[in-house]
């Protein structure tokens, strides 16, 4: 597909992207929250941390990942028994209120932990529900790069988060602008999920609402009579859902144990990437650069997730041009060398010349930006059975979560100026970020351009891995 084919589809088939809209602007606005534990921003400046412990302030900023991986279990309960539409309005509740209590109590830290406990609950269930839903909507040569998206919004809140939270303003906390603009981003929010957003027909077909089925398939298509390309759609459809109708709903069971296994170890990998103690690392080593001290706001760590954020953004729109597979493990490989050979020369060495870190560093952020993020959002939404989709997905997430967790309550207290800490740190996030990368090249399938039920397939197979992506089905999916 040419560049303008390209463009041409996407405008063909924008009602697809903005039927999952809403939950894509609320990881955006829950992302800025997102920060508050992959980076320092100067918390002990902030006025709610004032006159509290170290284990409070601890508690008050971990409160976002406990409550996500709630939001995560409940978007598993809803999804399987309400439409998109009702779910997008509850999430849509919780940010609400979290964003005006972030603007009406800043300076408290009861109202700061409840606003980040709304906000994690908001971001466990909208992550959620944009990956089952847009992996059932989305058509094969625009799912990479849309599902990628989702994941790039998430970034871009943390960026914006990691911004405004270092930055001293007169006449606005932190806490107070990020209410704001999240309140400004749920108003599009909510007529994106009046208007546009269309249930997914793998939904109503599983409630046998095949009319329904069939209109919802011609809005999202933006057709106004059933073609060919949508009949074959949804024949397929009913097919997934026959295979899948005769296995149980255990994650663990019926071949769905590999896809859950692969797309963890993609999700572990990319914590290791993306985390307080190695982002902390990375700050620092800029800040001895950029000659910044405590009082100034943070331009390292803006420097830092806007590679991420611009690079990730260039790579997301030839995911499906040159493969998930492909790009995941470049960003892998890339990615742990990195880390480990700093870490060797941290160790052999009492310093390395900042300049020289720093140059490294930013090297590092651009190899982890070329998928070793987004693709196992990517993943995520195409590999799994329908009847354990919701759950599996759930399951990885809240996986995610812990690790961010259990990352942030061992490293809070380090002391990242000195370098005793760096060469081991950056050993233990290298070093299994390039075993799991040897595991996805020898057991990750190719499943760029394939239909979701193509995809599942070649996830399922046990007779060894797709290199190019084949399109042909098994005869017994499932031992």
């Amino acid at each position: 597909m040419g560049c303008t084919e390209w463009v041409e589809a996407n405008q063909k088939n924008k009602p697809q992207s903005n039927a999952i809209g809403t939950g894509v602007l609320t990881l955006l606005t829950t992302g800025m929250y997102h920060a508050g534990i992959l980076y320092d921003p100067g918390y002990k400046h902030h006025e709610w941390t004032y006159d509290h412990s170290d284990s409070t302030i601890l508690v008050t900023l971990i409160l976002f990942h406990i409550a996500a991986m709630l939001g995560s279990l409940t978007g598993w309960f809803l999804i399987e028994r309400y439409t998109k539409k009702k779910i997008n309005f509850v999430i849509m509740s919780f940010v609400i209120v979290g964003c005006t209590v972030s603007i009406a109590l800043p300076h408290n830290l009861i109202g700061i932990a409840f606003a980040r406990g709304l906000m994690g609950m908001a971001h466990g269930m909208a992550y959620l529900v944009v990956l089952v839903h847009g992996g059932e909507i989305l058509i094969k040569e625009l799912r990479g790069v849309i599902m990628a998206g989702a994941n790039f919004c998430i970034i871009s809140g943390v960026v914006i988060g990691g911004a405004i939270t270092t930055v001293d303003m007169e006449t606005l906390e932190p806490y107070q602008f990020l209410g704001i603009l999240g309140l400004s981003y749920m108003l599009i929010a909510f007529f994106l999920n009046l208007i546009v957003c269309y249930e997914s027909p793998v939904f109503l077909l599983q409630r046998n609402l095949q009319s329904e089925a069939t209109l919802a398939m011609m809005k999202l298509r933006n057709e106004s009579t059933e073609t060919w390309e949508i009949r074959n759609e949804m024949t397929e459809f009913k097919t997934m859902l026959s295979e899948d109708a005769s296995t149980s709903r255990s994650i663990f069971r019926d071949g769905n144990l590999r896809p859950l296994v692969l797309i963890a170890l993609g999700k572990i990998a990319s914590v290791l990437s993306f985390n307080y103690a190695v982002n902390s690392i990375k700050v620092n080593v800029m800040e001895q650069v950029l000659d910044i001290n405590d009082t100034d706001a943070r331009l390292s760590i803006v420097i830092v997730t806007s590679i991420r954020m611009i690079v990730g953004m260039c790579t997301m729109f030839v995911v499906d041009v040159l493969g998930r597979r492909a790009l995941q493990l470049v960003s892998t490989v890339s990615t742990g060398v990195i880390l480990v050979a700093m870490g060797i020369a941290y160790i052999a060495t009492d310093s390395i010349t900042p300049d020289i870190g720093m140059a490294i560093f930013l090297a590092c952020e651009v190899g982890a930006s070329l998928g070793l993020t987004f693709i196992p959002d990517v993943l995520c939404s195409e590999a799994f059975n329908t009847r354990k989709k919701t759950l599996s997905i759930a399951a990885v997430q809240v996986l995610e979560n812990v690790l961010h967790v259990v990352v942030f309550a061992i490293v809070y207290n380090w002391d990242f100026v000195v370098y005793d800490r760096y060469g081991g740190t950056l050993l233990v996030a290298g070093l299994p970020i390039l075993v799991i990368g040897y595991v996805l090249y020898r057991k990750l399938p190719e499943t760029s351009k394939m239909s979701i039920r193509q995809a599942r397939i070649e996830f399922y197979k046990k007779e060894g891995i797709v290199f190019g992506g084949s399109k042909n089905s098994v005869e017994v999916l499932y031992d």
